[in-house]
């Protein structure tokens, strides 16, 4: 019995191998991708429209650029950026973000970050909501981002390490 199977396992493994390559692609595909942590959002006071998110991304083997997000808590999503000029900060829309292979890109507050605009009601702390990202290369991939009080400190910054 048992040498009828070694003789059987070749020609099983050959049949089956397209399939279980198939299986493997999206797997294989994401393991390239740039991987997202610490999404969080500030909580916003009732009867405010607008709030934003941030993360980290951590480029994966090749580089790529975050395009864009969206989630059902907004009916806006757009990528700002901060810019300074003669000691005045302008908020700006950007088409996307560069990411590095293997680099970490950080949206924080003052910075890069994805504004939410036409929120469907206030974020409130404790919550999570699906967001959507758009990379370039990489696709689509849904985070959740976690809804901090306000006034608690950003956990991306230095001193919160």
């Amino acid at each position: 019995m048992m040498e009828a199977m070694r003789r059987a396992l070749p020609g099983l493994l050959r049949r089956a191998m397209p399939s279980l390559v198939l299986l493997a692609l999206p797997a294989l595909a994401m393991a390239g991708a740039p991987s997202v942590s610490g999404a969080w959002a500030r909580a916003t006071p009732p009867g405010v429209s607008v709030g934003a998110a941030y993360l980290t991304i951590t480029g994966g083997s090749a580089n790529d650029r975050l395009l864009g997000a969206n989630t059902d808590r907004a009916s806006m999503v757009q990528l700002h950026t901060v810019e300074e000029s003669n000691g005045v900060a302008a908020m700006r829309q950007i088409d996307g973000v560069p990411v590095p292979a293997g680099k970490r890109v950080v949206l924080a507050p003052g910075g890069t970050h994805i504004m939410l605009m036409g929120l469907s009601g206030p974020l409130v702390a404790g919550e999570t909501f699906p967001l959507q990202l758009r990379f370039e290369n990489a696709g689509e991939q849904v985070i959740q981002v976690t809804v901090r009080a306000a006034g608690e400190p950003d956990p991306a910054a230095p001193a919160a390490r």
